[in-house]
């Protein structure tokens, strides 16, 4: 109970930290059509990793299909958290853990130089569901693959042949047995 009165409820949820791994399929800038993929992992109290995963396509630039799959990975959390993003884009994800986008929010969503930010719509989309649990984000850039890249790649794979979009909907352990998933057809508009 004493950690209750400190204000740890993370620590009471059972869930001691979330990483999440993001990555595309395309690295390339300007507007195409690339696929995302994101893989949550939740360690509890017995240190045993429990994963979440979301694929989806988008069109836009590299940055925007970063912020709709990041908003998606979100989605799938319920409960506040302190996350730690593993990702090779660092402009989205510093924005994040560094009080950016907050700041964007305050300044009615413009740069300090008074201009309107890029992918507005799909800022604010993220900032919500940042906002909603109040996560705590810290950031670790990529240098090559993490645990998780092939996993995320065969899964955007598989999304793009389909034309797609996957989440799975239960929290499963890290064996990748069990779990639900919503397939939804040529699911590719943005959020």
């Amino acid at each position: 109970m004493n950690h209750l009165l400190r204000g740890n409820r993370r620590e009471a949820a059972g869930i001691f930290k979330v990483n999440i791994y993001i990555e595309t399929d395309k690295g390339a800038r300007g507007n195409i059509y690339r696929g995302c993929g994101a893989v949550v992992e939740c360690i509890r109290e017995n240190k045993k990793p429990e994963v979440r995963k979301v694929f989806g396509m988008y069109y836009g630039t590299w940055n925007l299909a970063y912020i709709l799959g990041l908003a998606e990975a979100l989605g799938l959390l319920k409960k506040s958290c302190d996350i730690t993003l593993f990702s090779n884009n660092d402009f989205v994800c510093a924005s994040i853990s560094n009080g950016r986008v907050r700041e964007w929010s305050l300044n009615a969503w413009r740069t300090v130089k008074n201009e309107p930010i890029e992918n507005e719509e799909a800022w604010r989309a993220l900032y919500q569901k940042m906002r909603e649990l109040q996560h705590q984000f810290h950031f670790v850039h990529l240098k090559g693959e993490s645990r998780y890249s092939k996993e995320i790649q065969e899964g955007i794979q598989q999304v793009r042949e389909k034309g797609q979009y996957y989440q799975q909907t239960e929290l499963i352990p890290e064996t990748g047995k069990g779990g639900n998933k919503k397939d939804e057809s040529n699911r590719s508009e943005q959020l």
